[in-house]
């Protein structure tokens, strides 16, 4: 999300460039993916929605993107399942399969997905500028929720419909933030890995990651991935180390090893890549990855080792361009990564900071809130600096309850290899209408999957338990 540079010796389009995990792309259900499925009749739509709902002397507005599938609609007054949409481009495959298509089987339900203000074709704005982006947040995203729902209701053979939400990620703090905000338009929501608590140094994300490299791949995991960042970190001290760490990272040029925030990004490339593995594991995922660290597949030293597992892991066809202009020109783009992170700059934080607990991770030091917030300042507006992330965060919590939200009817769901689950409740039920459930070694929104061959006993258990009381609410 920012500006222009200059170019490294090696041209643009023969490198590559990396960007923070925080904003996740929820893709359709992976079997889904790999197979021919039997085409359902998925229509999309679109709606007129006001740009701003809280000033009514602004009458512009824009084309909302939806989709919908009626083919197991029951008919007037049967319920109406709503996927979320959040910082991505909505899919057809959500409304084919997953566990909120199979509520809305065995329910006779109208299913709905939503896209979110600023993502995919929905676009108030084509120029993303930092003015354009105000728009741009929670508030104004709920409000389009609350509105779609009221203008769908006015249609008879919804009047009497009753609603249910399925979020994931983001989207998941929306469905807990919508029972509460606008409890009378749903009758539940499913909450799927929901990081609801905004924080600028949240340092407990790499502690995860850490604790899941330990927990899946033992002693020696640990220590070959220890090992390989000292030893990067120590090499940036000699002109030989230098020429090794950058043969081992496969960089396109050497690094400027007197910018903080180049060292920041060059940080990034090693804590995204685990990040990126981590969030999306399945079980045994990360033990094969362990033990590739214990062969040379990856390379012989342990530092060769980190930069050939990043280099797998990305698909790396040439080499990585590692200033923090390219960075910044990544966020320069009108997408949807532009928008994310102006909504983690103005909203949640979310930032992936080195820890200082005893990880694998504590020698990336440059990793911090000034680094991120350094992006905040030049992709958007000097005003964007660490006291202005730090009380938008506050707001958010202030808002919405951070760890306590007032929420009925709501299912709460988080693995326990999701980094994410952090920031969300995931130790307590948030009342006794709103149960927790969370899974060991499972990962980001994988109740949302289909079943999978990968899934735990305690993974297909939460998936069924949670149709179960959908189901339980749709009877009352």
């Amino acid at each position: 999300m920012v500006f222009l540079v200059l170019l490294l010796c090696v041209p643009l389009s023969w490198s590559q460039e990396v960007v923070p995990t925080f904003r996740v792309d929820l893709q359709p259900p992976e079997d889904l993916q790999r197979q021919a499925v039997v085409e359902r009749n998925v229509i999309t739509s679109w709606i007129t929605m006001p740009v701003d709902h809280f000033d009514p002397h602004n009458s512009d507005t824009f084309q909302m993107r939806f989709m919908y599938n009626e083919d197991y609609f029951g008919g007037d007054g049967y319920p109406v399942f709503i996927m979320v949409g959040g910082e991505w481009n909505i899919a057809e495959g959500w409304l084919r399969g997953g566990n909120m298509f199979h509520m809305a089987v065995e329910n006779q339900g109208y299913q709905i997905y939503t896209e979110h203000r600023y993502y995919g074709e929905t676009l108030p704005y084509t120029n993303f500028t930092t003015e354009n982006l105000r728009f741009l947040n929670v508030d104004q995203a709920l409000a389009d929720l609350a509105y779609f729902i009221k203008e769908l209701k006015k249609q008879p053979r919804f009047a009497n419909s009753k609603i249910i939400l399925y979020g994931g990620s983001y989207a998941g703090n929306m469905v807990l933030w919508f029972k509460q905000r606008y409890p009378h338009l749903v009758v539940g929501g499913v909450a799927s890995s929901a990081p609801i608590l905004a924080e600028i140094d949240f340092t407990g994300y790499l502690e995860v990651v850490h604790d899941a490299f330990l927990s899946e791949g033992g002693e020696q995991c640990i220590a070959t991935i220890t090992q390989g960042i000292q030893d990067t970190v120590a090499a940036m001290e000699t002109e030989a180390g230098r020429r090794s760490l950058e043969a081992a990272y496969r960089l396109c040029a050497p690094l400027d090893y007197d910018d903080k925030f180049t060292l920041g990004y060059f940080s990034g490339l090693i804590t995204w890549r685990f990040s990126g593995v981590t969030q999306t594991a399945a079980p045994g995922r990360i033990i094969n990855i362990c033990n590739n660290f214990a062969t040379n597949v990856y390379g012989e030293t342990p530092m060769q080792k980190i930069g050939g597992f990043i280099a797998a892991e990305a698909g790396l066809l040439t080499c990585w361009s590692m200033t923090f202009q390219m960075l910044i020109l990544t966020y320069s783009l009108n997408n949807n990564n532009r928008a994310w992170y102006y909504q983690t700059c103005t909203e949640y934080g979310y930032f992936q900071n080195a820890p200082s607990s005893g990880t694998v991770f504590d020698a990336l030091k440059w990793l911090d809130v000034e680094f991120y917030a350094e992006v905040c300042k030049v992709a958007f507006h000097p005003r964007f600096d660490e006291a202005f992330l730090f009380d938008a965060a506050k707001r958010v919590n202030t808002m919405f309850g951070g760890l306590h939200p007032d929420v009925n009817n709501t299912i709460n769901i988080h693995g326990t290899i999701d980094p994410w689950h952090v920031l969300g409740v995931h130790d307590r039920d948030l009342k006794e209408s709103s149960p927790t459930f969370t899974v060991p070694r499972a990962s980001h929104c994988f109740d949302m999957q289909n079943w999978l061959t990968t899934d735990t006993i305690q993974m297909t258990q939460v998936k069924q338990n949670t149709r179960r009381l959908v189901a339980r609410w749709l009877s009352d």
